[in-house]
């Protein structure tokens, strides 16, 4: 593994994450400021007028977790929609998710954490059990099932 300031570390197994970044791409865009595209955190708009930014690439003021994405992604969806219909834009992007955490044995917790509703950023645990396992598994399942296209309007699964 070679660091930053050039010094390597040998290992036997490397398991590791890569630093988020926007891609290379959007970087030539010209677009980025120290590798991420800057937003308004409250409506996800770019400086160039009518493009928005969500996710990996973007610096929302959340983490960078899927859940975080989908509902920026939400709250740029319904400013485009209100755009095109002439209705109202939606209120502004609030950072709120819930992020699932594994702890084994067939057991998952779960923070409900608010980051952009209040002066500072608002959670709440719920201890590890099999009810959020299962909860964490319906999240999933339903997600996967939307993406891509087994689920009708009303949330039924559709026969194939």
């Amino acid at each position: 593994m070679v660091l930053d300031d050039g010094t390597e570390l040998p290992f036997d197994l490397f398991l590791g994450v890569p630093k988020h970044r926007a891609p290379d791409v959007v970087i030539a865009s010209g677009m980025t400021e120290a590798g991420y595209v800057p937003v308004n955190f409250d409506t996800l708009e770019t400086s160039f007028p009518g493009v928005y930014a969500v996710g990996d690439v973007a610096t929302a003021g959340v983490p960078k977790a899927g859940v975080f994405a989908e509902g920026a992604a939400r709250i740029v969806a319904q400013t485009l929609i209100a755009k095109v219909r002439g209705g109202e834009p939606p209120e502004r992007h609030l950072g709120r998710g819930t992020c699932y955490i594994e702890f084994g044995e067939g057991r998952v917790g779960s923070v409900d954490i608010d980051f952009l509703s209040g002066p500072t950023r608002t959670g709440a645990f719920h201890p590890p059990s099999a009810a959020l396992a299962a909860e964490k598994a319906t999240f999933g399942s339903r997600r996967r099932a939307r993406w891509f296209g087994t689920l009708t309007r009303l949330g039924a699964s559709q026969p194939k």
